[in-house]
């Protein structure tokens, strides 16, 4: 009897520490959050990059990675990694560590067609100070690189920017192919939400955010484009990132969805896109800028 109270109290001492750890572990897998912006914190190490790895038969593979570090202990690093072919997204990376400078992630991906890859990922900081007041810091960095893949070739040809007539035909060709599916997305939401874009100043898409680390966006100060990058953040890893509510009330995997495009206004942002499906979408943050 003895022995049974014993194994029946350290099972549930097993299962309340599993269970703690779930919930620790949830609560950081959602904890991308804004707070205000810690001026003191930088990224002196930002990077992502794509690396043509190798070719096997018709198949190629690329090397996907970020790394950042930041001056500062962080209570929480998390990182938020997107990476699009051609203007649809094939394949995410997320990575968390509590009290730490550093953060890094790799992946290799796959590929067999001629491609246009654009790689961006969210660095993020949630720093707590001697008085347990919160601050956040934040970086985008990102990387392109364009795969033409023949079964005629032994290697195909990669390269990140253009050096030549040859790559530069290809850049323009696969450059449209992109630009055309995530303006195509962007439309279809244009139409099924009855909006007007020329009620908004700025149009970019997702992957053209990297400049804003150091500008302000058009008609916004540094200090309130921090804040709206941030806010942006925290809205893309919880509405997009982890999962993509539709009309229905079902949750999409947001593999094979469109590059987003953001619509800046003085007052709010929208941000459309497409699903895997085609089902178009828009999401919606209000610009506070005090």
């Amino acid at each position: 009897m003895k022995k049974d109270f014993i194994r029946l109290t350290l099972s549930l001492l097993i299962l309340v520490s599993i269970f703690y750890i779930f919930q620790q572990k949830q609560i950081a897998k959602e904890s991308i959050t804004y707070f205000p912006i810690d001026p003191t914190v930088t990224f002196p190490k930002a990077n992502t990059t794509l690396t043509f790895s190798k070719k096997r038969f018709d198949e190629y593979s690329i090397l996907w990675e970020s790394n950042s570090s930041i001056n500062k202990l962080a209570y929480l690093r998390q990182d938020m990694s997107l990476l699009y072919a051609n203007g649809k997204l094939i394949s995410t990376m997320g990575e968390w560590k509590q009290n730490t400078l550093e953060l890094s992630e790799k992946k290799t991906v796959v590929e067999r067609e001629s491609n246009y890859l654009q790689a961006i990922t969210f660095h993020y900081a949630e720093i707590h100070d001697a008085s347990e007041r919160i601050f956040s810091s934040q970086k985008i960095s990102a990387d392109n690189l364009y795969v033409i893949n023949s079964k005629f070739e032994n290697t195909p040809i990669f390269f990140h920017h253009p050096n030549n007539l040859v790559e530069k035909d290809w850049a323009k060709t696969l450059d449209k192919e992109a630009f055309d599916y995530a303006e195509y997305a962007y439309r279809q939401g244009l139409k099924k939400f009855h909006i007007s874009a020329d009620q908004y100043h700025t149009k970019l898409l997702l992957t053209e955010l990297t400049p804003y680390n150091d500008a302000p966006l058009p008609h916004f100060s540094k200090e309130q484009s921090a804040k709206i990058i941030g806010q942006l953040t925290e809205g893309l890893y919880k509405n997009y990132f982890l999962g993509i509510i539709k009309e229905d009330g079902t949750i999409a995997d947001p593999i094979g969805s469109s590059i987003p495009i953001i619509l800046i206004s003085d007052n709010h942002l929208l941000i459309l896109f497409t699903t895997a499906d085609n089902e178009p979408i828009v999401l919606r943050q209000q610009i506070s800028t005090l």
